[in-house]
């Protein structure tokens, strides 16, 4: 193919000057010069995924450009693209996309909960979503890929399996929703709780969820440590205090007990901060929401 190709070439520059020995007897368009006029070849288009589209597939914190195979949000999914962001500077400049514990990839899921939350109307903590990273693979960014999706999902549960639906996300907690959190009736076996299964505020219940705290550090803070577990029930309580109007001091252990959702070691590595806080009665039988109930409602209790 290659000598064809070339003797193709050379046909045409010695037909050339011969066509032209006449001096006036050019084509229309033919200068007798080869070489000059050969049109630019168009700019390589790295692919970026789109913002607002949503996936069939499982959520994968690597999203390969071949599987790329977005259907309308009205459509059955499992996963919603709320934004797609750039990693710029430094975090451009990487060899390999960014290491879940690394400073990019938290930059890159701040960014994200920032922007889900304008998406949803509020924050994804506030109901029974989830918020996940995709980056391009080690071939696409080797090629020039630098996105990054943010990516939403309806769960069962906090941090349960994935939910088919049908319909965008996009302004879902703008007002009351089905998918904000709410009271709960709670299953506790040997001091350890086991689930916490949604009823209407008006049911009875033991727990209510008040509200999300913001860890700070990067060390994850293991539930089996007694100091970070405080840590955290401490940010748990200040929470139960705005929420329920009641005085955050050391009586607020003495009038409601606190659960925390404790996000996974994995979820806290990729960038996920914030614990979201329940105030837990459970010696008593709601039938009301607690929000800005007051001391009187949750009066300081001691053992007679």
């Amino acid at each position: 193919m290659r000598r064809l190709w070339l003797g193709a070439l050379a046909a045409v520059a010695v037909a050339l000057p011969l066509a032209g020995c006449g001096g006036e007897d050019l084509p229309d368009g033919i200068d007798g010069t080869v070489g000059d006029n050969w049109g630019a070849f168009s700019e390589v288009v790295q692919f970026v995924p789109d913002p607002g589209v949503c996936h069939r597939t499982p959520y994968q914190p690597t999203a390969p450009a071949a599987e790329y195979q977005p259907v309308d949000c009205e459509q059955p999914h499992l996963v919603e693209t709320v934004h797609v962001g750039t990693f710029e500077g430094d975090a451009a400049e990487l060899d390999a996309p960014p290491e879940p514990d690394s400073g990019a990839h938290r930059a890159a899921y701040r960014e994200c909960d920032e922007q889900a939350t304008e998406y949803l109307g509020d924050g994804f903590r506030e109901a029974r979503l989830w918020l996940g990273v995709s980056l391009p693979s080690t071939a696409g960014w080797e090629g020039g890929a630098r996105w990054f999706r943010c990516e939403l999902m309806e769960v069962e549960s906090v941090y349960g399996d994935a939910v088919e639906r049908e319909g965008s996300l996009a302004g879902a907690l703008e007002g009351d929703s089905e998918l904000r959190l709410g009271c709960y009736q709670v299953n506790v076996e040997d001091g350890v709780v086991q689930e916490l299964n949604p009823v209407g505020c008006d049911q009875v219940h033991q727990a209510e969820f008040v509200g999300v705290w913001r860890a700070d550090g990067n060390d994850y803070p293991d539930p089996e440590d007694e100091d970070a577990e405080e840590r955290v029930y401490d940010g748990c309580r200040s929470q139960i205090a705005r929420f329920a109007d009641l005085p955050d001091d050391e009586d607020l252990i003495y009038r409601t007990g606190t659960i925390a959702d404790w996000m996974s070691e994995q979820d806290w590595a990729a960038g996920d901060r914030a614990f979201r806080c329940y105030l837990w009665l459970p010696d008593v039988e709601l039938t009301g929401s607690l929000r800005d109930a007051g001391a009187d409602a949750l009066p300081v209790r001691t053992e007679e």
